[in-house]
């Protein structure tokens, strides 16, 4: 039997497509395990510089210890380096953010020629490639990919240029996967893309189709991977405040608490617009977790933008705030700013971030002391049962309880499974 591996880098858009590779290969005969297979497959990421190292490392690292194997490259380092891929990385088949659901033919075909396979495609011009996941290895929360690309084009992403232009599943085909995995247990589905908010379909948007997810009576949670605060118009509002399966969690990237900043990144929003929409939000739903994005060290970005964005997430008391380092991507209108900030100040400016993000997730958890809430069992490991709340506060339970069930539960400083210090 032919083995493989596959290694998954960057978001949970390319978390869910390595899972459809991997269901596929393994209906058709191939057995999946950790080093020495056949086939080895990297799904890459470019977001940062950093994700860009990272991926070129590991497709090198994974041919030197597989010397004997296929080794197949995908993803979007691999469509962002196009023109000069074959002289970065020592793989076999080379695909860009297309025809990842035809991964097998490739194999079929380098099998036959014994010749290195490079295709490439204009992401500007594309529909949405379909794939379908009936299961996963596990029985609680699905992701299941309902959109791809992204037309804002903020001044400092390239991921417009590496996924191309916002489309979207067909709704049905929407409703029959999850209805699949409704069928197969999952309790829980993610809704995800590259830029989910902007999901459109036969006239439907996300609101519609969240909607009808919580019509299938087996799915009790609905939860999206991320939306932009300019997405939340009524019918998203409608759906928070009036759908019981939609969770009391959202991710929504703020990016800069500085108005100035913000004009500089392309976002289409100031911070008023932000703080008024998230003021609305929790109207409709009191203790509704929100977390967020911020970039630090945008070009040109000073002292007092900086204390501007520091003092707006205290002000807006994000749950969680995930905080990274500005990193200039070739191609993008930031990339040719001037005024670049330094590394050393970037760091501080990142430690400083995330100690508040810290002190604003412990209160938010702390907060919910001696409150019931629903947790769905996803583990149970060193005699420690673990899940998450709907607003996503991860618990640590002792008893008897079993996997993929949801339960009521008392909330206290001892189950609380805070890790941060």
């Amino acid at each position: 039997m032919k083995s493989f591996l596959i290694k998954t880098l960057g978001c949970k858009v390319n978390a869910y497509e390595s899972e459809f590779i991997r269901t596929l290969l393994k209906n058709n005969g191939y057995k999946e395990v950790s080093e020495n297979a056949d086939i080895c497959i990297i799904n890459t990421c470019t977001v940062t510089n950093t994700a860009d190292n990272k991926s070129k490392q590991t497709i090198n690292n994974i041919r030197k210890n597989n010397n004997n194997a296929i080794v197949i490259a995908i993803g979007c380092f691999c469509q962002f380096r196009c023109d000069e891929i074959t002289s970065l990385i020592d793989a076999d088949i080379i695909l860009g953010n297309k025809d990842k659901c035809n991964i097998l033919k490739y194999i079929e075909e380098y099998n036959i020629n014994k010749k290195r396979i490079v295709k490439f495609y204009d992401m500007n011009d594309q529909e949405f490639e379909d794939m379908e996941i009936k299961e996963y290895s596990h029985r609680h929360r699905a992701f299941v990919k309902i959109e791809d690309g992204c037309n804002n084009f903020c001044s400092y992403c390239i991921i417009p240029f590496v996924r191309g232009r916002v489309r979207s599943k067909e709704y049905n085909k929407c409703l029959m996967e999850i209805n699949d995995l409704a069928l197969s247990g999952f309790k829980e589905i993610v809704l995800s893309g590259i830029h989910t908010g902007q999901y459109n379909s036969n006239n439907k948007e996300l609101y519609n189709l969240i909607n009808d997810i919580s019509l299938i009576d087996q799915i009790k949670r609905i939860r999206l991977s991320s939306v932009e605060i300019v997405e939340l118009k009524e019918g998203m509002m409608n759906t928070i405040a009036n759908n019981k399966k939609f969770v009391s969690h959202l991710h929504i990237p703020l990016q800069s608490g500085s108005d100035r900043i913000l004009k500089l990144m392309n976002r289409r929003y100031d911070t008023n617009y932000f703080l008024e929409k998230v003021n609305e939000i929790r109207t409709l739903r009191k203790d509704i977790s929100l977390t967020t994005d911020v970039i630090v060290g945008f070009p040109g970005e000073t002292d007092e933008d900086f204390n501007e964005t520091y003092e707006f997430c205290k002000k807006v008391k994000f749950s969680k705030i995930h905080v990274f380092p500005y990193s200039d991507r070739e191609g993008t209108k930031a990339s040719k700013m001037k005024n670049k900030v330094h590394g050393n100040i970037k760091k501080e400016r990142v430690k400083k971030l995330i100690s508040l993000s810290d002190e604003l997730e412990k209160n938010y958890f702390l907060s919910f002391i001696n409150k019931e809430k629903e947790i769905l069992i996803e583990e149970f490991k060193d005699n420690y049962y673990y899940g998450f709340t709907d607003n996503y506060i991860p618990l640590k339970l002792n008893g008897k309880y079993e996997i993929n069930k949801i339960y009521s539960v008392l909330i206290s400083k001892d189950n609380i499974n805070y890790t941060t210090k």
